[in-house]
């Protein structure tokens, strides 16, 4: 087994180990959109990359609620093994997989059911509809191994094994770009080709994942003759994970607005944005799996009382981050143009695309930060916090600055929203980590208190 324990040794080695793999294994994931969006961009047409782009809010949204009770889970699961509670970890478990496998099934019929009308709704131009909702509706019908996929990375990352996954995730993505290749490129698919290629991949990698953590971790085993579904533990995850949930749905309706505002201009445009968005994506894994990683982190030293070190691992990741923000500034301002044509070689798109990655160098540091503090507020069981900051930054600040400032500046005012939002979150977000360390904190010793009353109570009787 692989499985790390945090509440020993030093914090910032523990977590930087832990995120290695993690942040591995997202770059690998990313590939699954790389290759759709680059072999259809050169293969298919503007067209059809504008279609894969604007079809990923969408699928954010539909499964963002359902993955903030895996997050509830892995919470659970990462204070549980603190405590080695392995009872309550395989519980968890069990519950997790057996509500994904129902969620899965409704929210596939639902999107089948209404993608065309939203892709109407968010104003998509009339040449990118049909390739979008061709696109859109193959990719539902893998959705149940997606779910499967997050589900059992996020319980392996809650005991502390973030090596794993990442074997998951390198056969997932090798095996998507073989197949993009075959169905777009070999076997001329068009869009449906590159939609085929990633559920495919997605349902081998699930079955390699189950087989292989079978065999090597008992503490999770999957075994579907064995599920058991504990409301209990279950409803403890719903109140810590749909918070996360209820924040990652607004913010993917939030990018559906985005969308929304990018339609408004031309296809030139909404093609840049789907290459641009993608490198977007790639860079972000970064600061959002060092928060993951600090959100197990701290949980499991939370699980034990040990807020000294929480406050240490903090510290230490922000430093991971404030580095990694300055590494990416600095690639995208001198990179921009070479990584806009890898999805393309119509200059206008180029052009567009390149405004929006200098943008986002320059201010990506502070999305870095914002990471870590929300990593660390869920990992001491404060979910609300992170969503309503989301919440705020996103729906308050974000979306009408974008609105406001692109009717004056053009695009370049959609892209330099963001950093006026994640400034405003960041700030907030800081705020919400030290009052929540410090009532925490309280609550522990105030109830070690009564402990400590009632064990010498009960040696006096």
């Amino acid at each position: 087994m692989n499985n790390m324990d945090f509440t020993t040794g030093n914090e910032g080695r523990s977590i930087l180990r832990f995120s290695i793999p993690i942040i591995s294994g997202a770059f690998l994931m990313q590939l699954y959109n790389w290759a759709d969006t680059v072999i259809v961009g050169r293969y298919v047409g503007k067209q059809a990359l504008a279609a894969v782009g604007a079809s990923a809010p969408f699928v954010f949204m539909l499964v963002a609620l359902v993955m903030g009770i895996g997050i509830g889970t892995t919470i659970i699961i990462s204070q549980a093994y603190g405590l080695r509670d392995y009872d309550k970890i395989r519980k968890a478990s069990d519950s997790l997989y057996l509500f994904l496998t129902a969620a899965a099934v409704a929210i596939t019929a639902l999107g089948l059911i209404f993608s065309r009308k939203i892709m109407i709704l968010i104003d998509l131009p009339e040449d990118i509809l049909p390739y979008a909702v061709s696109y859109l509706n193959i990719y539902l019908l893998g959705l149940i191994f997606l779910f499967f996929f997050n589900c059992l990375s996020s319980i392996l990352r809650g005991i502390g094994d973030s090596r794993t996954p990442l074997i998951f995730l390198a056969v997932s993505a090798v095996l998507n770009i073989l197949l993009d290749l075959l169905l777009v490129a070999v076997i001329p698919l068009g869009i449906k080709g590159a939609a085929w290629a990633t559920v495919i991949a997605q349902a081998m990698a699930v079955t390699f994942a189950i087989l292989y953590t079978n065999r090597r971790n008992d503490i999770v085993r999957f075994d579907p003759r064995r599920l058991v579904f504990d409301r209990r533990i279950f409803v403890r995850s719903l109140k810590l994970g749909i918070p996360a949930g209820v924040q990652q749905m607004f913010v993917a309706m939030g990018m559906l607005a985005i969308v929304s505002i990018v339609n408004s201009f031309d296809t030139d445009t909404v093609a840049a944005f789907s290459g641009a968005s993608r490198i977007e994506t790639l860079v972000s894994v970064i600061p959002m799996n060092l928060g993951i990683a600090l959100t197990s982190f701290t949980g499991q030293n939370f699980g034990v009382g040990d807020f000294d070190r929480i406050r240490r691992g903090m510290y230490a990741t922000v430093r991971y981050s404030l580095i990694a923000g300055a590494v990416v500034m600095i690639g995208l301002l001198l990179a921009a143009e070479p990584l806009m044509r890898v999805f393309t070689t119509e200059r206008e798109v180029i052009e567009v695309g390149c405004g929006y990655l200098r943008v986002l160098g320059l201010s990506f540091w502070i999305f870095s930060l914002m990471m870590c503090f929300m990593g660390a507020l869920r990992g001491m069981g404060n979910t609300v916090a992170p969503m309503i900051i989301t919440l705020f930054s996103l729906w308050i600040v974000k979306i009408p600055v974008a609105y406001m400032l692109s009717e004056r500046f053009g695009q370049t005012g959609i892209w330099a929203a963001s950093a006026f939002s994640w400034s405003l979150g960041t700030i907030c977000a800081a705020v919400a980590f030290n009052m929540t360390s410090r009532r925490r904190r309280t609550e522990r010793e105030i109830s070690d208190k009564k402990d400590i009353i009632t064990e010498r109570y009960d040696n006096t009787l």
